[in-house]
């Protein structure tokens, strides 16, 4: 999907931190969670999905991106369909990686790497062949590179979110009561998929929602949900796909065949704490200001916020929290999902309902969320 002009700038953006650091090489694993830090950067550099386990790819200064693959079709796969065009074939790919630092750096080179990600069983044997090369963690220069987006990665974000609206508004026409939880994600994943998704992070509960309790059951993984929704249960969902590499995430919550006044109840509260999230949501604004907005919100009603309450997302589903006190700035390209939790009484769950934004010049654009209204469906 991305062109050779995005190609390009990618590749000067990274040799420009490795000018400011002065680093000799960037060396970037990657690995198929949608964890913090663990995939996004590796598919920044070669817009190459990994399928299992760890994928590597090390970029010289001044050089091409050279990936490591273990067999002939997986070079193959590279050459012809991501950034990388030179590519080691080695069954160890550690193997293979230490080559490539052999040839790229000279024994007391600096090398720009992810340390959370890296394994340090990896990094000790890199040591052992090259005891003088220098590991710099470049976690947070790789994050601020990511935010800068170009028109092309935005709009896919922009296509991502509409992703979502069309995966919810086909549970939505489809839901009744006496479907397994497991038939709700594969409708799920069958429209999404038909409109361009990669994959899907959307996980699923159903049941009863009392406002007093909060018996919902916390949200799981839908390849563990083999449960027969009834009639009178509200399900909620994270609906998460990704398109060309990049996240967006819808959360709603759907009464099953008649209203649930205390779901609606909770509703209103939640969206009424984005909206004032939404209010001061443009550039600039620190990321614990929005934390700070919706908890004001979510108080003055008589409730009270507990965490999760959203984060950024991009090529890593989670790129960072929104959490009290975080100081880091909101930069134009970011996209913010907002879903507070709102408890009240001895709550421990409540239902769950978000939205995703995409940051813009003075502002912010809803990627995802044809409507706030509750959704019933038909018994």
């Amino acid at each position: 999907m991305f062109s050779d002009a995005e190609r390009a700038r990618r590749l000067k953006k990274l040799n420009e931190v490795m000018d400011s650091k002065g680093l000799d090489a960037i060396y970037l694993p990657g690995n198929s969670t949608v964890g913090t830090n663990a995939y996004g950067d590796y598919r920044y550099l070669t817009d190459n999905r990994v399928i299992f386990y760890l994928s590597n790819v090390i970029m010289p200064r001044g050089g091409e991106p050279i990936g490591v693959a273990a067999n002939t079709m997986s070079k193959v796969m590279l050459t012809q369909k991501t950034f990388v065009k030179d590519v080691v074939i080695d069954l160890d790919q550690l193997n293979g990686i230490i080559g490539i630092l052999k040839q790229a750096c000279s024994e007391d080179s600096t090398v720009g790497t992810l340390l959370e990600v890296l394994p340090a069983a990896w990094l000790k044997r890199i040591h052992s062949e090259l005891p003088k090369l220098r590991f710099v963690d470049i976690t947070n220069d790789m994050f601020l590179v990511r935010m800068d987006k170009s028109a092309e990665e935005v709009e896919a974000q922009r296509v991502c979110g509409r992703i979502a609206d069309a995966g919810y508004r086909a549970v939505c026409e489809a839901l009744r009561p006496g479907m397994y939880e497991n038939e709700v994600i594969a409708l799920l994943d069958r429209e999404m998929q038909r409109m361009g998704s990669e994959e899907s992070f959307s996980l699923i509960t159903s049941g009863g929602f009392n406002s007093q309790t909060g018996d919902l059951p916390a949200l799981h993984n839908c390849a563990a949900s083999n449960r027969r929704i009834e009639a009178g249960d509200v399900l909620a969902m994270e609906i998460t796909p990704r398109y060309y590499g990049y996240w967006c995430q819808l959360v709603r919550t759907i009464c099953v065949g008649s209203k649930n006044e205390a779901v609606d109840e909770f509703r209103g509260v939640v969206c009424r704490a984005i909206a004032e999230a939404t209010k001061i949501l443009k550039p600039g604004v620190k990321i614990g200001e929005l934390y700070d907005a919706m908890k004001a919100s979510v108080e003055a009603e008589g409730y009270r916020m507990a965490m999760p309450c959203g984060h950024i997302c991009a090529m890593d589903l989670n790129e960072e929290r929104i959490t009290p006190n975080n100081e880091r700035p909101v930069l134009e390209g970011m996209v913010v999902i907002l879903h507070p939790t709102v408890l009240k009484n001895e709550m421990e769950t409540g239902i769950y309902w978000g939205e995703s934004y995409l940051v813009t010049s003075d502002g912010c654009e809803a990627l995802a969320g044809e409507s706030s209204l509750l959704e019933v469906t038909k018994g």
